[in-house]
This record gives C-alpha cells, structure tokens and sequence, in this order.
C-alpha cells in the first residue's frame, strides 16, 4: 500500500483575465439570464392568460309577451220578444168599457126580456135591433113552445120558435126581474141555464151577452105600491147568479145598472116613473153603456139566407 502523500503541494494561481472553464457553473449561470430575459414577457402571458374578475353579464332580456288582445265582444243578436200568452177571457165579469160602437152595431142584434127590454125598443132611440120581449115574462116560460108570446108579422110564436126564424150576430138577454117574487133561487139558476143551451144551439154562431139587473128606487116603488119582494136586496142576489151563469156558460155578461145608479147604489128617484121603470132620458143611458161594452166580432158566421 503506497505511503500518503504528506508533501505540500503549491497553489497554482489562475493567470489575470482568464477563468478556469467550469461547465456547470457556466450553464446554471446561462439558465438565470435566460429566465431574466424572459420573466416580462412570460408576467403579461401569465396576466392575459389568468381572467380577472369580469363584469357580470347583462341579464339577457326577455322578450316582451305582447298583451293579447281581447276578442271583440260579439253584438247580441236582438231577441225577438216573446209572444204575449192570451190570458183567458173573464166571463164572470163585466165587459169592459171601450170606444162607443155606431147605432148599426145592432142592425144584426135581437134583444130578449120582459117590459124593461120592451122600454129600451120605445124610449131609448136604438135602431137596427129585433126585439122579442113581453110584459112580465120570465125563464120559467120563455122555452115553453106552447105559449106563443110572439107576435110577428100577424102570426104568433114562442119564444124559441121566434128566435129560430132568422141568424143574428148578437143575442142581448135581460131576465130575472119578475123572477124575484118565486123566491126559487136555484129554479131561477137552473131555468136561465138551460135557456143559455136553447139560445146557443139556435144561434150558434152569435155572441150571447146577459144583462145584470139594474136596481129600483124603493121610496118610488113603495109610494107607486109594487110588490113587496122587489127590493135591491134580492136584485143583488140574482145578479149574483147571473154573473156565475156567465161563467159557467161563457157568455158575457153586462152590468148597465153601473151607468144609471146614483152613489148609493140605487135608481134616482127622479129617474123611474114607478120606481122599476125608467124616464126616457134613462134609457139612454142604458144604450150609452151598451154601445161602450162591446166585443170585437171574430168568427162570427151569419146565415147568408137571413
């Protein structure tokens, strides 16, 4: 094994100006510069390469819905007015005033009844009409065709014999005032009935009116010595029933008394000559109100041979 060397060895001292060549030193030494060099550029592609904080983005606007539009409202089309229901005709009571009808509204009219009716045909001025009437008559004995209270053209008839001989357009009836005194108020009923069916199958083509019987004046009658049952009482009884025959039988009923009473419900004194019969001026009025209660003739059909 060789001996160490212990003998000192001199320095040698680089020559001035020259470096010893030291690859490595030399190298890193390159690699720093290098970086130097290129830190700037290599800071501004860090700082465009890294985002910032950004503004926030616009909030993206919707489009606006438009509002639609509101369907145009239809226009209605106008709805006929229903037809009006024709109310049924009242013939409990009285036909209703209306415009006067001329003196020719009677020209196709018979008028039936006892002495009253009999005044009507001579004072009151009406023209045109037939009259078959007799003084104390009653519905007791009007369809008996045995008694011939008729007289025409000098022959005598019956009463429905009389009504048969010829077609009218209206049959105008007054009966019941003679009837007061046979206190049969339901005989009365039944008789004035039955002689409605004669009347409308021997006219069955005219309009048949019942008349209300119009009041008396008692103090007359009392002075004048007229039965004791002719009173306003028992005329408002059998108007009663008049009335409900209307009714029952469709025929319409009249109440001339309401254009001839005074405010008590009565005849004037001044107005009858015996308490139950009427002055001239009177009648009249009993024509007035007839012509001012009528009923339009629809339907009606005359015997063209009358």
């Amino acid at each position: 094994m060789p001996e160490p060397n212990h003998t000192p060895q001199r320095l040698v001292k680089p020559a001035p100006g020259r470096f010893p060549w030291k690859p490595p030193l030399f190298a890193a030494a390159a690699v720093v510069c290098l970086c130097l060099i290129m830190a700037p550029s290599m800071g501004r592609t860090a700082t465009s390469e890294v985002p910032g904080p950004q503004p926030a983005p616009a909030p993206e606007l919707l489009a606006a819905t438009p509002a639609p539009k509101p369907a145009p409202t239809p226009t209605p089309s106008p709805t006929p007015a229903p037809e009006p229901t024709p109310q049924p005709y009242d013939y409990a009571q009285p036909v209703p005033a209306g415009e006067a009808a001329e003196l020719s509204w009677f020209d196709d009219a018979v008028f039936i009844g006892a002495s009253r009716t009999d005044g009507l045909r001579l004072y009151s001025g009406i023209q045109g009409a037939d009259f078959l009437c007799y003084k104390g008559v009653t519905v007791f004995n009007v369809m008996d065709r045995e008694r011939q209270y008729i007289k025409l053209d000098g022959k005598k008839y019956s009463f429905l014999d009389a009504l048969s001989l010829k077609q009218y357009a209206k049959v105008y009836i007054s009966l019941g005032i003679n009837e007061l005194g046979y206190y049969d108020d339901e005989g009365f009923r039944d008789e004035y009935a039955a002689f409605l069916d004669a009347v409308r199958e021997i006219q069955p083509g005219a309009q048949i009116y019942i008349q209300r019987l119009i009041p008396v004046n008692p103090e007359k009658c009392k002075s004048s010595k007229q039965a004791d049952w002719l009173t306003n009482e028992r005329i408002a009884l059998y108007n009663g029933i008049i009335s409900q025959l209307a009714e029952d039988k469709q025929v319409y009923l009249l109440d001339p008394g309401e254009a001839m009473v005074d405010d008590q419900g009565e005849m004037p004194y001044e107005a009858t000559v015996d308490g139950l019969h009427f002055k001239r001026e009177w009648y009249k009025k009993w024509l007035d109100y007839l012509l001012a209660h009528t009923v339009a003739l629809e339907g009606v059909n005359l015997d063209d041979t009358q």
